[in-house]
């Protein structure tokens, strides 16, 4: 029995079903969870949006039947990964499919910062004509992007129009296409030292928790701009704040916190160098679409016992 958690249109219902002739049964955990989690206990395959993963449903999943579960984002940093490893669960996910929007996203951020399109939209509401603001140009300027993978090489790919040098970093260095240069993640403060703009795509595991913190924000240019696009807590929030404060980063670019939704008292609320959107990165109209198609592919893979694509390495946690 394959269940989805996420309610899904009946076009692409339709379209997995006829791919691969096997039926999806959408269940909704607000509006019936006792029957919800029965059918998942029973359920062989899994279809879910973040929420249900961080709001614990699978923490009983050594009980349940599952053999996989396909996550409908990237990030599945809440899972009970030592219960999946132990069950043999396979977890896969949408990597690759959230690059054009997300890096898209991340470039606005970057020209309305140096276009400085804040304060225009600012002077717009309040009729003031400033022709003389002081911009900047993204040509020429150095990119940082701290998790050169699926979405980091979508956006050097992108930022590559704009003739800037791009720096990547990941775990081991390698020569990958679009970037200039591709870094270990030992070389983390050279980079950020180097960088115009630093573009944050890692996920969140032991290792990437306030990766960037109070020391990494010294070691970054005064003119710097911090845009995070992957998880809250990969930056030490209160030390964000303290740089944007005593200025030692010109601005950041946020889209994920350290609590959500951002709370009416966060400070970051009120910065004037401070572009705030609402953990909306990964939207798209198109997202949908592109993961069920990912999902009917897999399905046969999994059916056939092949390998199938897009594997959550539950030993990393991504």
């Amino acid at each position: 029995m394959i269940v989805s958690l996420a309610s899904i249109p009946t076009d692409l219902i339709e379209m997995v079903e006829s791919k691969t002739g096997e039926k999806i049964i959408v269940y909704n955990l607000d509006e019936d969870k006792n029957e919800t989690m029965r059918a998942l206990s029973e359920a062989e395959i899994a279809i879910t949006w973040s929420s249900p993963i961080r709001n614990g449903v699978f923490n009983n999943c050594r009980y349940f039947k599952l053999k996989w579960l396909f996550s409908l984002t990237v990030g599945v940093e809440n899972l009970p990964f030592a219960d999946f490893i132990d069950k043999g669960i396979i977890v896969t996910n949408t990597r690759g499919l959230l690059g054009p929007h997300v890096a898209e996203q991340t470039i606005g951020m970057m020209i309305a910062f140096s276009r400085r399109l804040k304060r225009c939209f600012e002077n717009q509401l309040k009729r003031v004509w400033e022709q003389g603001l002081p911009v900047d140009e993204l040509t020429g300027k150095t990119l940082c992007i701290v998790g050169a993978g699926g979405i980091g090489s979508e956006i050097a790919r992108k930022t590559k129009a704009f003739d800037m040098k791009v720096i990547g970093l990941k775990r081991r260095s390698e020569a990958l296409k679009y970037f200039d240069e591709v870094w270990g993640m030992e070389e983390l403060g050279k980079a950020l030292g180097l960088a115009d703009y630093i573009v944050l795509t890692v996920p969140l595991t032991e290792e990437t928790y306030h990766l960037i913190g109070q020391q990494e924000f010294k070691l970054m240019k005064r003119s710097s701009v911090l845009i995070n696009m992957s998880r809250g807590d990969t930056v030490d929030e209160k030390a964000l704040i303290a740089a944007l404060y005593e200025g030692r980063i010109a601005g950041a670019g946020l889209d994920v916190f350290h609590e959500e939704p951002l709370p009416p008292e966060s400070p970051l609320w009120g910065m004037d160098n401070v572009i705030i959107t609402p953990h909306n990165a990964g939207n798209s109209p198109y997202l949908l679409g592109r993961a069920m198609k990912l999902f009917a592919e897999n399905l046969i893979l999994f059916r056939q016992g092949s390998p199938m694509k897009n594997i959550v390495n539950l030993e990393s946690k991504y």
